[in-house]
């Protein structure tokens, strides 16, 4: 197998191809409804929710503001009549709607009145109703909008957000502050979060992988070289998400950092091995069969017993549970294949171009 290097270059290449077009389908899930499994008592609820009572999910638009303030609370219709411009956005309710009605019921029109000492006549009605106490605080300064979200999809979620966002950067309230807040709000937050944090940490997972590489076999170069087919591995597996369809959520947003955290230690041992027996042997072909029966068959042994483990999670009853379980036992035996077969092949093209740097003196 390694007398023709170029070929098991070639495989490689083909299947990082695979996984980097497979990457760009990866989408996003901060849904909780969708970690459980179709059929689910948990799941059918929050459908029949989404179907049929307008979602589970609450909106609460906070206003920061005099509540008796005729601006303030047309502030606040301006806010409700755009909330319902949105497909997603059920029946909003504020105290600027119970304003509205009871000056209608006065034979003024439903609207907001002009002047404050028409809103304190009307507010003095409306005092003692239990729903005041959910829409504005006891100092009166302090009101919310409540609604509901019927979508799940985070794209839906994210574009609500982000045009909630623009709205306020047109419309800029006036004598108040306006805060977009409930599980909306959260979730955009998670969805941006799983994006950040992958990146980062698989950014940081990589660079720390290198520098402890390097140093625990004193060479950058051969540091380099050991992160290869960690990195190769990870991005077959994220074309593999893309591909299958398993979304980036709060488990499966870690599997990159596991990825790094196995392949390193199978790199560390391959490299080793390769040195270690290079001193000891006449020639590559040796050195490669000396690496293979003793830490090639340990490298095997221990990828096939940890997928195992791992694999058992596909019995969860919750679906990222079940993903994370699937894409460990595929990280395993991706990164035991690429110490065994991708990192052989670069070191065996180095060694026969600088074979001084592995002579040690």
């Amino acid at each position: 197998m390694f007398r023709h290097p170029l070929y098991i270059v070639s495989f490689w290449l083909f299947v990082l191809l695979i996984g980097i077009a497979g990457s760009f389908k990866i989408v996003r899930s901060t849904n909780i409804a969708a970690y459980f499994k179709k059929g689910s008592p948990a799941r059918v609820s929050e459908e029949l929710l989404q179907k049929k009572f307008g979602g589970s999910s609450p909106v609460y638009v906070h206003i920061k503001g005099d509540m008796q303030d005729p601006e303030v609370l047309r502030s606040m219709r301006q806010v409700e009549q755009f909330l319902k411009t949105n497909p997603h956005i059920t029946k909003t309710t504020s105290v600027a709607d119970l304003i509205e009605e009871m000056n209608d019921a006065m034979g003024e029109g439903k609207k907001i009145p002009e002047e404050r000492a028409k809103v304190e006549q009307l507010w003095f009605l409306l005092e003692g109703q239990d729903i005041m106490s959910q829409l504005v605080s006891d100092d009166l300064q302090e009101g919310v909008i409540q609604s509901r979200f019927a979508s799940v999809r985070s794209s839906d979620t994210r574009q609500f957000v982000e045009s909630f966002q623009q709205f306020l950067h047109h419309h800029p309230p006036r004598h108040c502050k306006v805060t977009l807040t409930g599980m909306p709000s959260v979730y955009c937050q998670l969805d941006e979060s799983l994006i950040n944090s992958q990146l980062s940490s698989l950014a940081l997972a990589a660079v720390l992988v290198f520098l402890l590489i390097g140093f625990s076999l004193g060479s950058f170069r051969l540091g380099f070289f050991g992160i290869i087919p960690i990195l190769a591995t990870v991005i077959m597996l994220f074309g593999f998400m893309g591909f299958t369809g398993i979304p980036l959520d709060i488990a499966t947003v870690m599997v990159a950092s596991l990825v790094m955290g196995i392949g390193i230690d199978y790199s560390i041992h391959v490299i080793s091995s390769f040195t270690y027996h290079l001193q000891r042997s006449q020639g590559l072909e040796e050195t490669i069969g000396a690496m293979m029966q003793g830490t090639g068959r340990s490298i095997v042994i221990n990828v096939l017993s940890v997928a195992a483990g791992f694999l058992v999670l596909l019995f969860s009853q919750l679906l990222p549970l079940r993903y994370l379980g699937l894409l460990v036992a595929l990280s395993m035996l991706g990164s035991g294949l690429g110490a065994l077969t991708l990192l052989p092949v670069i070191i065996i093209l180095d060694y026969r171009k600088h074979p001084f740097k592995y002579i040690k003196k």
